[in-house]
């Protein structure tokens, strides 16, 4: 079991405690300290803060060993974090968040679109309102017993306004019952852009909490990559459609990035000029592991990715601390929501709560654990008005620490096992992570860890957003 980490990034030192979740940015001297008694065994004998280094050291070198020594020695005797409770009264779930598949079907052909369009290379298809109207009484039904009071529902696809008037059904019938329940109802759709005009984008802009729209940066290579469904360039178009939106505040961008992509910060800077607050960029990834080459070639290889966050991190710093207040510029949310959990000390021993917090219910009606798992047969869990719904044994009961190969990985807590989905797709097995995905999650963290120290060094502010 490896409970601390060191390691190097942008020219300075680190200590990570995994129990603790505590952070230390460490002196070369005493990043060399620590090579004497943690660099040669996996699990080293660590000495007590009176023993004697294994080699000569003058007086500040003795007295810093010592230091160190007496750091690890408490940070490994904290207790273990406790497993994961759930805790509901008689009858009680803890179903918070819903994701509606309410278009299995897309006006757009993007290259690398992990589920085809949301079709999954399966006829298209719509809701309706037959269908909606079972998802809804499901949603109802289980907030009505949910221990949460905020329930968070996404309108997800394939293109969701392709299917907008059922849209409409569905919204007006769940804020409909807000008062009966107690909660209070966040609605979020996740859209090409393309349809948000008119009609569609009065609607949104009044019920709607926010809106995640894709587009990949610069024109050039949005329209590249995510071209109509007839080879036609869709830049333009929801650009226009962004601009006219009645509600800019409910708006964020969502760019998927390639081998054929600008870098990460230049796509981001191409974002910023679009007026919009909230920006999220990924990298995309790979639905079927090695089966697809073509697809493969559009994977950003893990070693040009960590360089170019680490650039990203050091142009946002410097960019935003040059300012006194924060409040105008766009900000990454997916990489300052990594820092801020990374601030808090959080840890978790399960990663997510697919299937037990988190529901996703696709065209036909049928449930799934999350947007991950729909269509993966061997995971739905029933159909919505049709009887109770069942669990896949493989997302029941995961505890970190019980679990090869992650009861031996420094960042067990933080990760918790990973995404299952994304386990399941590269392995065959939703609780086995593959190699890579560790190796890449792991060379993440270290970059968010130092964009965490730097944050705090020279703009803490920017945090609070």
């Amino acid at each position: 079991m490896s409970d601390y980490h060191i390691f190097e990034q942008g020219g300075q030192h680190f200590l990570f405690f995994s129990r603790s979740a505590k952070l230390y940015q460490v002196s070369p001297l005493a990043a060399r300290l620590l090579e004497l008694f943690v660099s040669t065994q996996p699990v080293p004998t660590l000495p007590t803060p009176d023993a004697e280094p294994p080699q000569p050291l003058d007086p500040a070198e003795h007295a810093l060993y010592a230091e160190l020594a007496a750091l690890f020695n408490h940070e490994l005797a904290l207790p273990l974090p406790a497993p994961h409770q759930q805790e509901h009264g008689c009858g009680e779930n803890s179903y918070q968040t819903f994701s509606i598949y309410l278009a299995q079907s897309c006006n757009m052909a993007c290259c690398y679109c992990w589920n085809r369009g949301g079709t999954f290379g399966k006829p298209g298809h719509v809701m309706g309102w037959h269908t909606a109207r079972r998802a809804t009484d499901l949603i109802l039904s289980l907030v009505e017993r949910s221990s949460a009071e905020k329930i968070f529902v996404n309108f997800y696809g394939g293109e969701p306004l392709l299917d907008f008037p059922v849209l409409q059904q569905i919204t007006r019938q769940l804020l409909k019952h807000e008062a009966r329940l107690g909660k209070n109802f966040f609605l979020t759709l996740d859209t090409n852009g393309t349809l948000l005009q008119g009609h569609p984008a009065q609607f949104l802009a009044r019920y709607f909490t926010q809106i995640g729209i894709s587009l990949d940066g610069s024109q050039r290579i949005h329209d590249l990559q995510r071209p109509g469904k007839y080879g036609e360039e869709t830049w333009q178009q929801i650009v226009t459609n962004i601009r006219s939106f009645p509600n800019q505040k409910l708006l964020g961008l969502r760019a998927t990035l390639t081998t054929f992509s600008d870098s990460y910060l230049e796509t981001f800077r191409h974002l910023t000029t679009l007026g919009v607050g909230r920006i999220q960029l990924e990298y995309c990834h790979e639905p079927g592991y090695h089966q697809n080459p073509i697809y493969e070639k559009l994977i950003v290889p893990a070693e040009r990715q960590l360089v170019e966050l680490h650039e990203f991190v050091d142009y946002y710093v410097d960019y935003i601390a040059s300012y006194k207040s924060t409040r105008g510029i766009p900000f990454v949310s997916n990489l300052l929501d990594s820092i801020n959990r990374i601030r808090r000390a959080n840890r978790f021993t399960r990663p997510c709560g697919a299937g037990t917090n988190t529901l996703a219910i696709n065209s036909h009606g049928e449930v799934f654990p999350c947007i991950a798992f729909v269509e993966r047969d061997d995971f739905a869990m029933g159909q919505a008005g049709a009887g109770s719904l069942s669990l896949h044994q493989a997302l029941q009961g995961f505890e970190v620490d019980s679990q090869l190969p992650c009861h031996a990985c420094w960042l067990r807590y933080d990760c918790a096992g990973g995404c299952y989905a994304t386990h399941y797709d590269m392995t065959g097995h939703a609780r086995q992570p593959h190699p890579e995905y560790c190796r890449n999650m792991q060379g993440r963290a270290e970059v968010f860890y130092y964009a965490l120290t730097q944050i705090l060094t020279k703009c803490p502010w920017h945090l609070e957003r």
